[in-house]
């Protein structure tokens, strides 16, 4: 059974669809953490996702634990596909770090230390980010790069949230699938959002009538089946 790692702050349409279809849901409350408690239930604060579809892993931090303040509570907030591992280096976990270069991955250093909240992989060498840095450091490494207008993302007690934070790359019934908290439709670039991920085969599963909220983005670990 495929996992999913999840805020449980997560609308109801959204948790509903995953259990419908079959996923193990674990759910962050974020209880003991110091993490700054509007986004202690991030789950991408506790952990990384390596790889995408039939190759997604959890990764769970373990030695560095997660700090009330930036930086310290970004040490696991990474991008991590097939080919890149995306954060600014500088303050990355160094058990998570030492995965990605065991694995052979080409690092991409970028200074926000927000990482997995600020930037959607769509494919392995593929993403849609809102940070112009990411943007320039993913372009020179031969990334495709689908840039958009920030904010337009709710996150209680900030002024806005992360597109990203608001999204996961899962496969659905075996084929891959961005799925977002809330309705694609009140961003104003979601039809290139869309187009990108069509033209590159990945599906679009939102929630009608429901604002795009930062949840701290939507992990899937992929299960092979026994």
């Amino acid at each position: 059974m495929n996992k999913i790692y999840i805020s449980n702050r997560a609308i109801t349409p959204l948790i509903n669809f995953l259990t419908e279809h079959g996923f193990e849901i674990h759910r962050v409350d974020g209880a003991g953490s110091s993490v700054d408690e509007r986004i202690r239930t991030h789950a991408d604060l506790y952990m990384c996702q390596m790889g995408l579809a039939k190759n997604a892993r959890i990764f769970i931090g373990g030695r560095s634990i997660p700090g009330e303040v930036y930086p310290d509570d970004a040490v696991y907030n990474a991008v991590c596909t097939g080919r890149y591992f995306i954060h600014n280096t500088r303050i990355t976990d160094v058990d998570l770090l030492g995965k990605a270069m065991g694995a052979g991955l080409e690092t991409v250093f970028v200074r926000q230390g927000y990482s997995r909240c600020s930037c959607l992989p769509v494919t392995d060498s593929s993403f849609i980010t809102s940070d112009m840095g990411m943007a320039k450091a993913l372009t020179e490494a031969g990334a495709e790069v689908l840039t958009i207008e920030p904010e337009h993302v709710i996150l209680p007690g900030f002024p806005f949230g992360f597109f990203a934070g608001c999204a996961g790359n899962i496969l659905v019934n075996g084929s891959p699938a961005l799925i977002f908290n809330g309705d694609l439709a009140t961003h104003p670039d979601h039809e290139k959002i869309a187009a990108f991920a069509k033209d590159r085969d990945v599906d679009i599963i939102d929630f009608k009538g429901y604002p795009l909220e930062d949840i701290g983005s939507i992990l899937f670990a992929y299960q092979p089946q026994e």
